[in-house]
């Protein structure tokens, strides 16, 4: 007791352990599922990060570039010199630069190539060094606080302070921040709202003061500047301010990646941990599964074993108060047996003569008693298996019963529409009768009607002839409609030009504030519009093709040769490759040709042969649409006889289907297959012309085996194998498969 229920105890223990394993798994599970979702998200960020970083970095590359360009396009031998001075790494007054929103034009337009300075500590520094520049432009800008600071941006002590006594109303006012040289050049040039009232202003301007607008309109007392369109220097502040803006930007972009990619390898490694767990957690539930199926096993077997103590106990107790039971009465038979001691003793002797045989008889009797047993068993074994018979033959004849009554039901139904089928075959001999009078009335009616048809096709023929003299009119009559609309259009699309034209020259004249009259004056006489325009075509062609001026063109040209001697020998292999192209397509298309002019005569000679069979006469023949044999339709014409059509599309259904009937069975023939499958092919045909069809399939499947659909008895008729498909009972459909010549040879039997 105390052994069984220490194994239950440690059942139990495992029991829980195993259920909190897989408390413990289901929750790994739920953090695995959980990590994985988190890093597809956190992957997902990332790539969402890096594309943002790289399309940035690719901006400021881009933005660096064109700036950079734009600030020594006029440098010449001046850069080498800032090179070889330490200066290449100084910035540049642009890049100083720091403009209220809006006034960048108008500084770049005063400041000029200015903006290409070169700011520097000490102009006294450099004096030394300036007498060794041979040739080039150079600006020099004394900045000593134009290094950048912690944020990148030029130190703005000195600017604030230059800032102070400046005109509010002067450029220099615009300038967050600068050099003070730029911003004092910038103090004598005002600020205006419109070129018209900056024209108003100059004549009210001091001496060395000038007024700009905006839009980078430079307006003095006795000048006007005026920039449009785009140049070199065009945006450089705006640019620089945007380069500042991605640099910053760029570098918290990076940031971000590092964090996100940080956090990635943190996700990956928590959830590389979680795997490790999820396996570890795995295993200790396989071993205590192991471990509490042992247990298990011990438990079972110590409670098997604990019930037959039990049963053996309670079988010993029973022995024991039988057996005393049995002393007590055997000790009142002892009495009895010393008294029958006595005698037996006087019989023993004689029994002992007898013992032998009892004993053989003994040995019998157990023999007897075993093989009874090994009968009963065998009878037991014998019994259990005509159970199972008797309760298959139980169900069988249940579903026979069910089968039964079924097919009583259907009996029933298949009696009544029998005795319905035999109503009405008594019934039919009437309307049979009726029937044939009505069918000799009608024939009589053909007759008359096909007279009245006959007639009605010739006066048909003649109006077709007419309908077709009338088209012909119509056509000719659109031709030159659709003529005079062109023309119309033409005439419409030279007016629209010359108002445009008028409307753009017109424009131009306002634009540039002339006169008409005054330039027509100022023409010379000798003036060609004509030849200036082409002459301003050219020189804007000659411009564009020039292009900006490319210092490396040398450089450019060299490689450019090179890939041009490349390029043409790449050219020279693919012209001759070509050569070899196009000869091999004309022999392709001659044979082409060729085979299709075969197969076209030999289609064209079958169709010829076969229409008239199907048809009873009339003509049929293939004609192509086109010079090109290769290009070219093909049409059908075909001709029933009694029949003058101008197309086959006025042939009737019927009509259409033997035309392609012929057709299909002369390009069958060109190249024959085994057999040939044929799915209702004559169901718009009538009587007498399925009659033409099965001759010209009988005649063809001496060599072609055919396997064709048709609900038609002529057809039918024309098989010698039949395959249907018949409903016995509703919703159950069988195949029914009659050979017709065992069938004839059977009913001739």
């Amino acid at each position: 007791g105390g052994q069984l229920a220490d194994v239950a105890g440690r059942e139990a223990s495992a029991r829980a352990r195993n259920e909190q394993l897989a408390r413990s798994l289901d929750s790994s599970l739920e953090r695995l599922q959980g990590l994985r979702s988190e890093q597809l998200s956190v992957e997902s960020q990332l790539e969402s990060a890096r594309a943002a970083r790289e399309h940035a970095l690719a901006e400021l590359v881009s933005l660096e570039a064109l700036q950079k360009a734009a600030l020594t396009h006029n440098a010449g031998h001046a850069a080498e010199w800032i090179g070889a001075s330490g200066l290449a790494g100084r910035p540049r007054v642009a890049e100083t630069l720091e403009v209220e929103a809006g006034w960048e034009r108008a500084v770049e337009t005063v400041l000029g190539d200015y903006l290409e300075a070169v700011c520097v500590e000490r102009l006294d520094e450099l004096a030394a060094s300036l007498a060794g520049l041979s040739s080039g432009r150079l600006a020099l800008v004394e900045h000593p606080t134009a290094g950048p600071d912690a944020d990148g941006s030029p130190d703005a002590a000195s600017s604030s302070s230059a800032a102070a006594g400046t005109h509010p109303d002067s450029l220099a006012a615009k300038v967050i921040r600068g050099p003070a040289a730029v911003r004092q050049q910038l103090a004598g040039v005002l600020t205006g709202d419109s070129l018209a009232q900056a024209l108003r202003r100059r004549a009210t301007l001091p001496p060395g003061q000038s007024i700009i607008v905006r839009a980078g309109e430079w307006v003095g007392r006795d000048w006007v500047r005026v920039s449009r369109g785009q140049d070199q220097r065009a945006g450089l502040i705006e640019r620089e301010h945007r380069l500042k803006g991605l640099r910053a930007d760029c570098g918290g972009r990076e940031s971000a990646v590092r964090g996100i990619e940080a956090r990635l390898a943190a996700v990956r490694e928590s959830l590389a941990e979680a795997e490790r767990g999820r396996d570890r957690l795995q295993s200790d539930i396989q071993v205590a599964h192991r471990e509490h199926a042992d247990l298990l096993g011990q438990l079972e077997a110590s409670r098997a074993r604990s019930e037959e103590s039990a049963l053996r106990r309670g079988r010993l107790d029973e022995e024991e108060a039988q057996t005393a039971r049995e002393i007590a009465a055997a000790e009142e038979s002892l009495a009895r047996a010393r008294l029958e001691l006595d005698r037996g003793l006087a019989l023993l002797g004689e029994l002992d003569s007898r013992r032998p045989e009892l004993d053989g008889e003994r040995e019998e009797r157990r023999d007897a008693v075993a093989g009874a047993r090994s009968r009963a068993q065998v009878a037991q074994l014998a019994a259990r298996d005509l159970l199972i018979r008797a309760e298959s033959c139980r169900s069988s004849e249940s579903s026979m019963a069910v089968t039964l009554g079924r097919a009583l039901e259907q009996r029933a139904q298949l009696l009544q529409r029998c005795g319905e089928l035999d109503g009405e075959l008594a019934r039919g001999d009437a309307p049979i009768e009726e029937i044939e009078g009505r069918l000799s009335d009608l024939l009589a009616r053909r007759l008359d009607v096909e007279g009245e048809l006959a007639a009605a096709r010739r006066a048909l023929e003649e109006a077709d002839g007419g309908l077709r003299a009338l088209d012909e009119q119509r056509m000719s009559a659109e031709q030159r409609v659709l003529q005079a609309r062109e023309a119309m259009e033409q005439a419409r699309l030279a007016a629209q030009e010359t108002r445009v034209r008028r409307e753009a020259l017109t424009e131009q004249f306002v634009a540039t504030r002339l006169d008409l009259a005054e330039v027509q004056q100022g023409l010379p006489a000798d003036a060609d519009q004509p030849r200036w325009e082409e002459r301003l075509a050219e020189t804007r062609a000659s411009l564009e093709r020039l292009g900006q001026v490319n210092l490396a063109a040398i450089d450019e040209l060299k490689e450019q040769a090179e890939r041009k001697e490349y390029l043409d020998r790449q050219f020279s292999d693919l012209t001759d490759a070509l050569a070899t192209l196009e000869e091999a397509m004309r022999r392709i298309d001659k044979e082409t040709r060729a085979r299709f002019e075969e197969t076209f005569e030999r289609i064209n000679a079958g169709l010829k042969e076969k229409f008239p069979r199907l048809f009873g006469g009339g003509h049929a023949y293939l004609e192509l649409v086109g010079e090109d044999p290769l290009t070219a339709g093909i049409a059908v014409m075909a001709r029933p006889p009694g029949k003058r059509n101008s197309t086959i599309h006025l042939l009737s259904g019927g009509e259409k289907a033997l035309t392609a009937v012929a057709l299909v069975f002369s390009i069958f023939e060109l190249n024959p297959a085994p057999f040939c499958l044929l799915d209702e092919v004559d169901a718009p045909l009538d009587e007498y012309n399925i009659g033409r069809f099965c001759d010209i399939v009988r005649d063809m499947s001496s060599r072609v085996q055919f396997i064709f659909i048709t609900h038609n008895k002529a057809a039918l008729e024309l098989a010698s194998q039949l395959v249907g498909v018949t409903m016995g009972e509703p919703g159950v459909s069988r195949l029914v498969a009659v050979d017709v010549e065992e069938a004839m040879r059977l009913a001739a039997v």
